[in-house]
């Protein structure tokens, strides 16, 4: 009876904290409702001269903003004119005006925007309280090695999309670029966080806090170049907003780190045409056309929520980061197919992590979730780019898979697997936790990988319906996919039905080397929200078929978590993404293992003693005994050393989430929405 009590409470809490974050986005602009259209449209032009000179005097109806670049392609922004927004606007249908814009032939495409709701995920005075980084934790992630080696972050630019950054903090002013700072919002370069608003602050703190200044904490990489990009927190965005943070000074960003996405637990969103040009732009054109990377927090759902549901975590152009605590995934972590790795991101189950927040102040109640988590992994990736300023973006996200490891954790949703090209994933985890000294050793002599080949299958319309399960099969041939042998991102096309509850519907895509991805599993917020009949089509990712290869029988089933529920699988297709030759080198191939343990190679370490233990074996008795532990300890050690020095030589969103220090031991709601 106390249970339930203490249940009805704890929802009552949810519920009051959910309707206080909705009534401050809605408060701030009006939006009741996630897509409503807003007041704003996007449109390009076929004329050449400056918008701002004709644009007003031909259409009256609106008045011009701005305009930003997506590439090669320039986009215009205007707002309909203040007299008409006085009359009833609709929010819930296209403002007929439009249709005058759509006819002119100065004008070659035009859309009214909608907003969405976007949630956040959530000799230094702290150094004691640094375990991620001190080494007073196994397993380690090897960062303090890393910076052993030398490396810092210098020169490496890392642009902080999040609800503000306040650029004068004490442990952070020195790295920060205020030239190019940005408000989205206010059009300025001042990306200063509303009052509360202390997420992009805390994230940009564990990034590039500044070393030994007697401050604080000190940031993974401690002498990159922050910039603040304010695009969270009080405010819904809208598509060209979205893509204008992600594209923000892509002439000079190396690294763009994203805390924040659609709330988490129910729905299936992501980005709009915009943002989603916006990605494929910075891979394509960033840091010169190697890509800039896309950093992502994978989501702070729990089990009971999937990452796949966010088309943001799940393109291939980002890197999804989830979190681990003391061996296991952290109480927070999602089921997530498209989660490269995890990095350590605090946790009310063992220790939150410690870093910089606002009113220049040193921060650790409360600090966990998958923004942190990720925000770790940006500042090990920017460490890696100063080791190797070539690496692209493809070649970041096979070192992360290469060097991640498994490291003894455990994965509470299920077993740990070993795919066809025996490399061992989690359905929560990737492929472990990242491991910084290895990316940037590795990362230094890496060899770029080859050119990224793709190949669609063709599409089944299998008609299965089920309230268990049943499965549906594609055969892809050599024929068919010619141009792959090394799979790196496959992309699942599905549209199924459900009588009702959508989430309880559950999918898994097998290859042909026997390797099962959790595409979708039961996601009760889902199905309790979506409780009607209908349709869903969405694009699944999952990696835990790196390296695979695309031929053979590819199985997809699709099965009900409630009898009472009918699936009906309409249709699916694959879209493969990979190499025809091996992008790992012969020399580093030969080291993928499964759940190393041991910072020394194994492989080398082994052969040399055997062959010292054949030569000093023949001495015999007690001193041939000696000599070889002698030399077996030596061998170890001078691996080690060998290891440090090629390091030396070679090498309004939702925040996710941050969980709010007075919910701790709430369910995981959208907090606005930082992960």
């Amino acid at each position: 009876m106390y249970f339930v009590i203490i249940l009805i409470h704890l929802n009552h809490l949810v519920s009051c904290f959910i309707e206080d974050e909705k009534k401050e986005i809605n408060g701030s602009n009006g939006i009741k409702r996630d897509g409503e259209f807003t007041n704003r449209i996007v449109f390009t032009t076929t004329r050449e001269d400056d918008p701002s000179l004709w644009f007003n005097d031909n259409y009256h109806q609106y008045e011009y903003i701005g305009q930003f670049w997506i590439g090669k392609t320039k986009y215009i922004t205007a707002q309909i004119s203040q007299k008409k927004t006085k009359e009833a606007l609709s929010t819930l249908k296209e403002d007929p005006d439009i249709n005058v814009l759509r006819q002119s032939s100065e004008i070659s495409w035009v859309i009214q925007e909608k907003a969405y709701v976007r949630v956040k995920r959530t000799a230094d005075t702290e150094w004691p309280n640094l375990w991620y980084l001190n080494d007073d934790v196994s397993p380690s992630m090897k960062i303090d090695e890393a910076w052993a080696a030398g490396y810092s972050g210098q020169g490496i630019i890392m642009a902080v999309l999040d609800d503000g950054l306040q650029t004068d903090h004490p442990d952070l002013a020195v790295n920060v670029d205020t030239d190019h700072d940005i408000d989205i919002y206010g059009f300025d370069h001042n990306p200063y966080p509303a009052t509360g608003r202390s997420h992009g602050t805390e994230v940009s703190g564990l990034i590039g806090a500044v070393k030994d200044n007697n401050m604080c904490v000190v940031g993974v990489a401690f002498r990159c170049t922050l910039i603040g990009v304010r695009i969270a927190g009080t405010y819904a965005l809208s598509d060209s907003e979205e893509a204008g943070g992600l594209n923000h000074y892509i002439s000079n960003v190396d690294i763009y780190h994203n805390s924040w996405g659609p709330g988490d637990s129910s729905g299936f969103k992501g980005p709009g045409l915009l943002a989603r040009e916006a990605l494929q732009s910075g891979v394509t054109n960033g840091r010169n056309g190697k890509g800039v990377i896309f950093t992502w927090a994978a989501g702070n759902g729990q089990l009971s929520d999937n990452c796949n549901a966010d088309g943001y975590v799940n393109s291939i152009y980002t890197v999804a980061i989830t979190g681990v605590d003391n061996s296991k995934n952290a109480w927070y972590a999602e089921v997530c197919a498209p989660a490269l790795a995890a990095a350590y991101g605090g946790s009310r189950d063992d220790r939150y992590l410690t870093t910089t927040t606002t009113a220049s102040g040193c921060k650790s109640d409360g600090i966990q979730g998958t923004s942190y988590a990720t925000a770790i992994a940006s500042g090990i990736v920017a460490l890696t780019l100063e080791a190797n300023p070539n690496l692209t973006w493809r070649d970041i996200q096979h070192l992360i898979v290469f060097t991640s490891n498994r490291s003894g954790f455990n994965d509470t949703y299920s077993n740990w697997s070993i795919n066809g090209a025996n490399k061992e994933f989690s359905q929560v985890l990737g492929f472990g936790l990242m491991d910084a000294e290895a990316m940037v050793n590795y990362g230094t002599n890496w060899t770029t990988v080859p050119t990224q080949q793709n190949c669609t299958s063709a599409t089944s319309f299998p008609d299965l319906s089920t309230n268990t399960s049943v499965s549906d099969s594609i055969h892809v041939t050599s024929g068919d996919c010619a141009t792959i042998n090394f799979l790196e991102h496959v992309v699942a096309n599905i549209s199924f039905s459900y009588s009702n509850m959508r989430g309880v519907t559950k999918l898994y895509l097998v290859s042909p080397s026997g390797t099962r991805s959790h595409l979708l599993h039961y996601r009760e917020h889902d199905a309790v929200d979506n409780g009607t009949a209908g349709t869903q089509s969405w694009a699944f990712m999952s990696v835990h078929f790196w390296k695979e290869t695309p031929n053979g029988i590819w199985t997809l089933e699709i099965s009900s978590h409630n009898k009472s529920v009918t699936v009906t699988l309409n249709s699916w297709s694959l879209e493969f993404y990979g190499t025809s030759t091996d992008p790992w080198p012969t020399h580093f191939s030969s080291v993928v293992t499964t759940d190393t343990t041991t910072d020394v190679d194994t492989t080398t370490s082994t052969v040399t003693v055997t062959l010292y233990a054949v030569i000093f074996g023949s001495v015999g008795g007690t001193v041939g005994l000696l000599l070889i532990v002698a030399v077996v300890i030596l061998i170890i050690k001078r691996t080690s050393i060998s290891r440090n020095k090629q390091t030396n030589s070679e090498s309004g969103p939702s925040y996710i989430n941050e969980i709010p220090p007075d919910h701790q031991d709430l369910d995981m709601t959208i907090i606005d929405n930082m992960m």
